[in-house]
């Protein structure tokens, strides 16, 4: 699905010049569409064209329905640190591995008030050490590997979520 990307990049590359070959720093891509993924990311109060780093939901949406598998780190099934660090690795090639408490060692804590896209949740499931970890997209959305239903996105003010919630963190850069 490496072809998504390489579209919405030629995309952005020739929306950000005008006829007369200068540089347009204000655009407004509300008239794109991208069918199944504009209707599954505005079903779930996502818009993609807000994103400010659209690689990341076209990755994401690719991992969407991926079975939870624990340990897993492939489309045949994956883990919430699986996924974590499989998208992290392709979008930013940065290596995270490890476990949710590994991945939250390599990270900056961040106020949920100032959350961006690509920022990591970790939720401290049942009060024992950090055990899930997800990625911030967009007004309180993210994306995760979640045990019963697979990679999905989640809101974080879903009961469930909200109680469980840790901490908010921003990677380190490498």
């Amino acid at each position: 699905m490496a072809g998504k990307g390489i579209l919405w990049f030629s995309i952005m590359l020739a929306l950000t010049i005008d006829v007369s070959g200068q540089r347009v720093d204000t655009l407004d891509y509300s008239f794109l569409k991208f069918g199944p993924l504009d209707s599954f990311y505005k079903a779930n109060n996502i818009h993609v064209v807000e994103a400010n780093n659209p690689d990341l939901y076209f990755e994401i949406y690719d991992w969407i329905g991926t079975t939870y598998r624990w340990g897993g780190k492939t489309k045949n099934g994956i883990d919430c640190s699986g996924f974590v660090s499989m998208a992290y690795y392709k979008l930013y090639h940065q290596v995270l591995g490890g476990a949710a408490i590994d991945i939250f060692k390599k990270c900056d804590e961040v106020m949920q008030q100032d959350l961006q896209e690509g920022d990591l949740l970790f939720f401290n499931i049942n009060g024992k050490y950090l055990q899930h970890v997800g990625i911030y997209l967009q007004n309180g959305m993210f994306a995760h590997a979640a045990t019963h239903s697979g990679v999905t996105v989640s809101s974080l003010s879903e009961a469930y979520y909200k109680r469980w919630f840790y901490k908010a963190g921003r990677v380190r850069q490498e």
